[in-house]
């Protein structure tokens, strides 16, 4: 495998399920892996490399609350020792009755106990995860969870819209009528005191679910926006290197498929994800879209969209660049 790449980002990030379930000796195997393969790939004359930081601008771990209170912080300085310097914690939500429906198995209380051993610990660089477009979240609710995660002070912030994915327990409540999904009403105006809360307090609204403090942006996945290319190993996970895209199977063991992007298509999708990013995307990347505006489509401002107006805007700002918001509702997801 060779992990280097012309425009590739030199980062790692271990996460989708649970990283913190694992213990330190197995973390450790997998980053002296990927470090070994790192070492060889980017240089061209022996060196001795003592820790993976020497190798990662950027080293990111997903965890859950509930593993970093339970393990404590000789766990949290392992990771450090690892060369992890950014930690990505899935809060979710600061109300209780929410991470109960959620089937979280942190409460309120132990994800700011996580927060505050995170922080002890010695780790400069936090990102939390919250939920929104719940329909039982209120907007008192709502609010509370943003006041009290800007009390946290983490350097950065991602929000999701919850999404409902086929086959998933939700959706099969959805379908037996024990859950009705929030309006777009609502979700719409859930984000908006969102962006605005988080604006207020200084956080960099650089991608469309991402805030961060001026320097914090994730150099990970602000990667996939640009297309950079990277590699994904374990099930499930997908790579890109040039024009080609691969994708493992779910199931042990892997089974790899891929496909070439055709020419034809490259410019629809890079203005698809360049429109994820703020402030906006050059007019003539999509040269098809006109001097109008027009009406939001269900689901696309929000889940995966804008902080937009009340009502629509102008397609057009100066200096021929779309608006964020009224470009990412016209795109036909």
């Amino acid at each position: 495998m060779n992990m280097s790449a012309q425009d590739a980002v030199n980062t790692l990030y271990i996460g989708g399920g649970t990283p913190s379930v694992l213990p330190l000796d197995v973390l450790s195997r997998i980053v002296g892996a990927v470090s070994q393969t790192e070492r060889l790939s980017l240089v061209t004359e022996p060196v001795e490399v003592t820790t993976p930081t020497e190798l990662f601008d950027e080293f990111t771990v997903e965890v859950n609350p509930e593993d970093i209170v339970e393990k404590g912080r000789e766990y949290v300085r392992g990771l450090l020792a690892l060369g992890v310097n950014r930690i990505s914690m899935g809060i979710q939500s600061f109300n209780d009755d929410i991470l109960r429906w959620m089937n979280r198995r942190h409460d309120a209380g132990n994800a700011v106990k996580a927060f505050h051993i995170l922080r002890e610990s010695g780790v400069l660089n936090i990102s939390i995860d919250l939920i929104f477009g719940i329909s039982q979240l209120t907007d008192e609710t709502w609010k509370d969870t943003i006041e009290k995660a800007l009390e946290l002070s983490p350097e950065h912030i991602s929000a999701y819209q919850l999404s409902i994915e086929e086959g998933s327990a939700l959706a099969k409540m959805v379908a037996d009528g024990r859950y009705v999904e929030a309006s777009e009403e609502q979700c719409r105006h859930q984000y908006d005191v969102l962006c605005q809360t988080l604006r207020q307090a200084g956080y960099h609204h650089y991608e469309i679910s991402n805030f961060a403090k001026p320097g914090f942006e994730a150099v990970h996945n602000s990667a996939y926006w640009r297309r950079a290319p990277y590699i994904g190993l374990g099930p499930g996970a997908h790579s890109l290197t040039g024009n080609v895209r691969s994708w493992n199977s779910q199931e042990l063991p892997h089974r790899q498929q891929d496909e070439t992007i055709q020419t034809e298509s490259r410019p629809v999708i890079r203005t698809r994800l360049r429109v994820k990013l703020h402030p906006g995307i050059q007019a003539e990347s999509w040269p098809h879209i006109q001097e109008t505006s027009r009406p939001f489509r269900r689901r696309t401002f929000v889940s995966r969209g804008s902080c937009s107006p009340s009502a629509p805007t102008k397609a057009w700002k100066p200096r021929n660049y779309i608006h964020w918001p009224t470009a990412r509702s016209l795109i036909p997801f």
